[in-house]
């Protein structure tokens, strides 16, 4: 089990203080003589929506479990949360996905051209964010962390593009190996990876080459084996979730044709319905109908795939758990420092102890 005190603290804490963040810089931009105000009204949407805050948590615990403070790792924190609304923006327009955090997706509410310009505004505050950094670390660490946004950015989009042709493609006949891979590039890259490299560069007092090579490699094991855990757990969720909790449309991967672990391994162990299973994944996604979609998750119950899937979400944050204890270099308990811009407790490697197993026990 998790605790959900410090779950729940920390995400609403971070979430408001990040809102602040980019409030203000909507605002900055808003204000800029020959600016465009209905632009900015657009932005206004995904970014105040309530998501978890994960990433930006995630960044700034490590920042204070390094031993640096909050404010170091803010504007780096408020960019993570920026690409996120990005990539949700245009995921959302690639997968034909209807609802996003219990409201209508950005293109269903002002079509698609204007949802897909929204999300290039959207990377382009997440750059003023990123340059923002040159003051308040320096010039040394902000171009670090902008080489690890650089790297995030290009993984992610190779993993959504062997995702997406996988679906064009109608491939099938994938096994799990493909799946973690594909997942390693479009999911534990910036949802954890990332984060967590950031949040180390920007908090580490003491920079060593050789030492932040080693531990930024231990961190990015750490944040692939959770990132695995946490997309399979976001997998099942979209299958067996409720929509209320989820926010997001219930199998909605299934009308999308997403090769998730629980559909490989349905259409592997399917035996004559296999075939029955394969047929409706290739239909688009206009044609599918919900006795379809019903057809294939009583398929899915029948062969194990849920449970399967289950089973392999909580061997990953095993893992995970496993290897957190193992970084050292990362404090238990770090203090509120009297420079601090901070007041929630609990942002340090606990916390990221206790998401270790949020990500497979969560609802939303």
């Amino acid at each position: 089990m998790y605790d959900e005190n410090i779950i729940n603290e920390a995400l609403d804490y971070t979430r408001h203080a990040v809102a602040v963040q980019i409030e203000e810089l909507i605002q900055k931009k808003r204000s800029v003589k020959g600016a465009y105000g209905p632009l900015y009204d657009l932005l206004s949407d995904y970014p105040f929506r309530k998501g978890k805050t994960l990433r930006p948590a995630i960044c700034i615990a490590t920042a204070r479990a390094a031993g640096g403070m909050a404010q170091q790792a803010m504007h780096s924190a408020a960019a993570l949360e920026m690409y996120h609304n990005a990539f949700l923006i245009h995921d959302d327009v690639e997968d034909g996905s209807e609802s996003r955090r219990g409201k209508n997706t950005l293109h269903e509410l002002v079509g698609i051209p204007r949802a897909v310009n929204t999300g290039d505004a959207t990377y382009l505050l997440a750059l003023s964010f990123l340059l923002e950094n040159l003051d308040t670390i320096g010039v040394s660490k902000a171009m670090h962390v902008m080489h690890e946004i650089e790297n995030m950015a290009r993984q992610s989009v190779e993993g959504q593009s062997m995702e997406l042709d996988w679906v064009a493609n109608h491939t099938f006949g994938l096994g799990d190996e493909d799946y973690y891979r594909m997942c390693t590039k479009k999911t534990c890259w910036y949802t954890f990876i990332a984060p967590l490299r950031i949040g180390y560069i920007t908090g580490t007092p003491v920079w060593k080459e050789e030492d932040m090579i080693e531990n930024l490699a231990r961190l990015t094991e750490f944040g692939m084996m959770l990132g695995i855990a946490f997309q399979i757990q976001d997998d099942l969720l979209n299958l067996v979730g409720k929509l209320e909790k989820y926010g997001k449309e219930i199998a909605g991967d299934i009308y999308e044709g997403k090769r998730t672990i629980m559909l490989n391994h349905v259409i592997a162990s399917s035996g004559q319905q296999s075939e029955a299973i394969r047929a409706i994944i290739r239909k688009p996604r206009s044609e599918k109908k919900k006795k379809d979609v019903n057809f294939i998750l009583r398929q899915m119950d029948a062969c194990g795939s849920i449970e399967y899937g289950r089973k392999l979400a909580e061997h990953f944050a095993a893992q995970a758990l496993q290897m957190l204890e193992g970084l050292d270099f990362l404090r238990e308990d770090t203090l509120i420092q009297p420079a601090e811009k901070w007041e929630c407790g609990h942002m340090d490697k606990r916390l990221l102890r206790e998401l270790v197993n949020y990500v497979v026990l969560r609802h939303l």
